[in-house]
């Protein structure tokens, strides 16, 4: 049972779908009461990957618990071995780093996998003898990196345990949008995550429309979808609630009522819904984006149809956003009971904490606006030295909103360095045009980061890890020269 093969050169869908029945049936017949630990991630895919399994598990009738981490590694593992569990679920992490895991399995303990990052070269993802058993799209011809996230290969066996988890579809989208997956034409979903997706629309529980990728675009006043949306950045709107009412009066839409309340989308007309989308992209294109960064502000809407019309979770990107702003500042039970569907008190937590998150993010992008001298223009990538200037745990989320910022290009990918507990922490981006060229930053920052006594790795588009201090350059030189082999020096 579980045997598998070497990195697969052609879409396996059957064999996909059978090792999802496998482990399936392995965590369904886990006794009725016993503990299970369930390990995940602390961003958006990470925690709705690890709620989809636990949730799964408990309406089998275990009894989950689940821990989430900042990474994997000695040290959360020491953290988690005093946790008494015959079976170990690791979800979002776990397949870059099963040598590892090989220390952490014994007889007693059962382990699994179920991530869709980059299996290191050589991987094979069959049972080993310490008992690891993983199920990993790339191990199946399926990318993992645009068409299915952790949360939705969580799915995939969560579906396989009772027809009844088909009610976590929403998670599964939630977790790929966090992963910012949305790679297909505007910004819709591809491959399994579509697939999901159109599941969870004919099942009446997702609704898949085209509009204004803008944050809380069914919830909010249209001022503060403007001032609230950092991703895309919108340079000189977001943040400003005056510039956003003075963008909104020249477009010839007034952002309020007769009775002096604020507009939201529903209250606009088709001609002024038209006017605002217009104007926003010509004020993009005149900040400097090109015309299709610019028009991407348009692309599909997933609306989750059990979610009141002004909740922050109604919105499956704004839901992401959530739960991500949960994990980076460290609040993963809130995050973890939105996802178990608490909308009393949790909600209430939720509107204060995304305050402060979006104040965080603020205050992070200001200071990389004022320190230009913290950014490196290299051959082929750009990089970002924080320092201890923006968490570690932001660090990612900053450089992805920075290719909408000046003096940042699309046309290399972002490499972003942050003082962590001992280490430098090392996130990066690239975009879809970048990966076609030939970009894999799963495998240059493994390399790079390996050649400097740290370790790393991830997908092709996004990748993580952690150096040394002290080998920032160095870091920074090789990463250069590996991507520049990659696609090319980028003249401006």
């Amino acid at each position: 049972m579980f045997g598998g093969s070497s990195l697969s050169l052609h879409k396996d869908p059957k064999g996909l779908d059978q090792r999802s029945l496998e482990i399936a049936g392995e965590l369904s017949s886990i006794p009725a009461g016993e503990p299970v630990l369930v390990v995940s991630h602390l961003d958006a895919d990470g925690i709705t990957s690890g709620s989809i399994i636990a949730a799964a598990l408990i309406r089998s009738g275990a009894a989950p618990h689940i821990r989430i981490v900042k990474q994997l590694d000695e040290a959360a593992l020491g953290g988690i071995l005093p946790i008494k569990a015959r079976h170990v679920i690791f979800t979002d992490l776990g397949t870059g780093q099963k040598g590892l895991l090989r220390s952490f399995g014994s007889e007693d303990r059962r382990l699994f996998v179920i991530d869709h990052h980059q299996p290191t070269p050589g991987a094979q993802g069959q049972e080993t003898d310490s008992g690891i058993i993983e199920l990993n799209p790339h191990l199946f011809g399926f990318d993992g990196s645009t068409e299915i996230s952790a949360a939705g290969t969580a799915f995939l066996v969560a579906k396989k345990m009772s027809s009844e988890n088909s009610s976590l579809a929403p998670l599964a989208i939630v977790g790929a949008l966090g992963d910012m997956q949305d790679k297909g034409d505007r910004s819709s979903l591809i491959g399994l995550n579509a697939s999901i997706a159109d599941e969870a629309q004919k099942s009446g529980q997702v609704a898949i429309v085209k509009g204004l990728k803008l944050y809380g675009f069914e919830s909010r006043p249209l001022v503060k979808c403007l001032e609230y949306t950092l991703n895309p950045y919108l340079p000189g709107l977001s943040g400003d609630e005056g510039a956003c009412f003075k963008f909104l009066k020249d477009a010839g839409v007034d952002p309020r009522k007769p009775d002096g309340s604020w507009r939201s989308i529903s209250d606009l007309s088709t001609e002024e819904i038209r006017q605002v989308t217009n104007a926003l992209i010509k004020y993009l294109i005149s900040q400097g984006l090109s015309s299709q960064d610019a028009e991407s502000v348009v692309g599909v809407v997933y609306s989750i149809k059990s979610e009141t019309v002004d909740s922050p979770l109604r919105d499956a990107r704004e839901y992401s956003s959530s739960i991500n702003a949960c994990g980076r500042l460290g609040r993963y039970g809130l995050g973890i009971a939105l996802c178990f569907g608490d909308r009393s008190g949790a909600l209430s937590e939720l509107k204060e904490l995304l305050l402060e998150y979006r104040k965080t993010i603020a205050g992070y992008l200001k200071w990389l606006e004022r320190n230009q001298s913290a950014v490196r223009m290299m051959n082929s990538i750009q990089v970002i030295l924080a320092g201890s200037n923006i968490d570690d745990r932001m660090i990612g989320t900053i450089i992805s909103i920075a290719f909408s910022m000046k003096p940042f290009t699309r046309s290399k990918p972002i490499f972003g360095l942050s003082n962590a507990e001992g280490v430098v922490k090392v996130s990066a981006r690239g975009t879809t045009e970048l990966v076609r060229r030939g970009l894999d930053l799963g495998s240059a920052v493994r390399e790079a980061s390996e050649r400097v006594g740290g370790t790393g790795g991830g997908h092709n588009i996004a990748a993580g890890g952690q150096i040394p201090i002290g080998k920032e350059e160095e870091f920074i030189s090789i990463a250069d020269g590996i991507v520049t082999k990659m696609i090319g020096e980028v003249r401006l």
